[in-house]
Parts: C-alpha cells; structure tokens; sequence
C-alpha cells in the first residue's frame, strides 16, 4: 500500500472514513481515505467516476486515486481524497458565522456548483455537512502579536454520492439529499434540477448566517407537516431582517428561496450577485442540522441512505 491507514474521521451508509499519511511523492503527506466493503461500494465507485469528470476546480474535493484492500479479512474499496484539516462547515457555524466569512463560502460553493452543473449532473445534497475546510499551507502568515499563527482556509464542495447526472426525460423514484435543505420540488416531484441545487444553497448561507436550521421544526410537528410545510404550502425559510444582516444578504437568499424553479435564480446569475461579487476571484479567508427531538419525529427517509453522515447538534 502507498498509504497507513489512522484514526477514523466519520462514517456513514456508504462505509466509513479514515484519515491516512501516504508514502509517495505525487500523493500530499496527509490523505483522507474513503472505504466501504467491496460487495457494497456502488455509492463509492460512482463518487468516484463523478469526481474523476469534475477535476479542475479548486473548490471541490480532490480525488487522487482508487484502490483496493484487504484488512482484517474484509476486502475494501478505498478512495484516496483531500484531507480536509479544518473539518465539516456543520461544526464551525455555532450560533452562525461572522458575514464576510459567509460570503467568501458563499462564492467559494457557488463556483464548485457551476463547475458542476456545466459538466451535466445536480449535486442534490447541498448542506454544511457536505462543505469541508481545506488549509492552506502556503498561506501561513507571520506571527501575529501573540504569537501564534493563522491558517487561512478555503471552503470546498464534497460528497458526491448523490449526485446526478441530467438526462433529458429522466426522473427519480426515490428521494436524493436532505429534506431540510431541499427544494419543494425535489420533495413533492422528486426532480432535480441546477436550480434545485439554488435552493439547497440558500438554505446553507441561512444556517450559516444564523447558526439555525433553514426550517423551524415544532417537536409536536408530524413528517406529514413538515413535508407539506416544505413541498406544497407557500410558506419559505424565514429570512432575517435586514437589521441583523446586510440588505445583499438578504436579497441573496429572497433569490434562491423562490418555490418555482423555473423563476428561481441561477448559478451564473449569483455569481454576480453583490453578495459575493465584490470578493475577487480568491476562495481564501483569513482566520446536528436535526436536534435529538427530530429523530423521532422525522423519518430516515429524509435523507438518502447513501449520503454523507447526517450531524446532529
């Protein structure tokens, strides 16, 4: 092997996660090491043909390879990515995030899905469990007055497991991503689309800004409730006032939470959007979406069985 497996960083119904220190030069020092039984590794093996199509952006998780191994007497696919020292967005976002913070995020997640959607597929699970903060070694700065030093970070769009390719003519029978973060479409129609994609990143920027979950769920509320609330009534997350964030903030997200996808803004429209447009080309900054309660009241088939792990705070 070119690589020693570590600690585990996570798992999840596609298998588990373990960060890795390599042994050859073309691969970085520190890899994170993706794995899943070789009988099961369907999700796996198309998240990595999906990021094998989309290489070339700096802001989605890099992929350096694929093998196979036996350990323990259980033969394993393995994935070999980008170690993402900085951990999940989900665990930096506290009681929500500094603005100028979120909208270097912001830009830096936008560019990741118009890379993606110009190559043909949706991401569909679009949520601060799927951002991960990649440092930057090259960007150490001086020591500053403490004498301590900053990393800068760059956020980066991962997990691709749900991702899907657009095909004229072809619709889902199951339920992709979270419902949380998802487009009424998707949950009422089961379509996915890049505009889908919109949506599910206006309900990231609110959890970021706000530190709270996109929807407001009562512990007394039923699955049905929460779907109809979603999918079929007019009601959208709820926006703060422009007293508590910058009026670009809030113009921003009255864009991506349009029920019509087909009036929703796009990708390449946002990018322009003075939000995130006044930040230069650069992704650099300087520097549990359900609660114990919803587990039970929200089914597991609120998130596909093949995403990423689902955090609760």
């Amino acid at each position: 092997m070119n690589w020693t497996r570590g600690e585990q960083l996570g798992k999840g119904g596609f298998g588990f996660v373990s960060k890795a220190k390599t042994h050859q030069e073309n691969l970085p020092p520190v890899i994170a090491v993706k794995s899943s039984n070789v009988s099961s590794s369907e999700s796996l093996l198309k998240e990595k043909q999906v990021l094998d199509e989309l290489k070339g952006s700096p802001f989605i998780i890099q992929c350096f390879g694929d093998d196979f191994t036996t350990e323990n007497g259980e033969q394993l696919y393995n994935i070999l990515m980008e170690y993402a020292s900085g951990g999940c967005l989900v665990d930096r976002i506290g009681q929500g995030l500094p603005e100028h913070i979120v909208r270097r995020y912001t830009k830096s997640i936008l560019t990741a899905l118009s890379h993606i959607h110009k190559h043909g597929y949706v991401h569909c699970d679009i949520k601060p469990h799927n951002v991960l903060l990649v440092s930057n070694e090259d960007s150490w700065s001086r020591k500053n007055s403490k004498g301590t030093r900053n990393i800068e970070e760059e956020a980066k769009l991962a997990d691709f497991g749900s991702c899907k390719k657009l095909k004229e003519g072809q619709k889902d029978c199951d339920f992709r991503g979270t419902v949380l973060y998802a487009a009424p479409e998707s949950i009422t129609r089961q379509e996915y689309s890049p505009e889908s994609d919109v949506w599910s990143l206006g309900c990231t920027v609110l959890n970021m800004l706000t530190g709270k979950s996109p929807w407001k769920i009562d512990k007394n509320d039923e699955a049905k409730d929460v779907l109809f609330r979603i999918g079929i009534s007019d009601a959208i997350p709820e926006i703060p006032s422009t007293e508590n964030i910058s009026r670009e903030a809030y113009d921003f997200l009255n864009k991506c939470f349009v029920k019509d996808p087909t009036a929703r803004s796009k990708v390449h429209t946002l990018l322009h959007h003075p939000f995130v447009a006044k930040l230069g080309n650069s992704g650099h900054l300087a520097s549990k979406i359900f609660s114990h309660s919803l587990h039970s009241i929200i089914p597991h088939c609120f998130h596909h069985p093949k995403t990423s792990l689902v955090h609760a705070t």
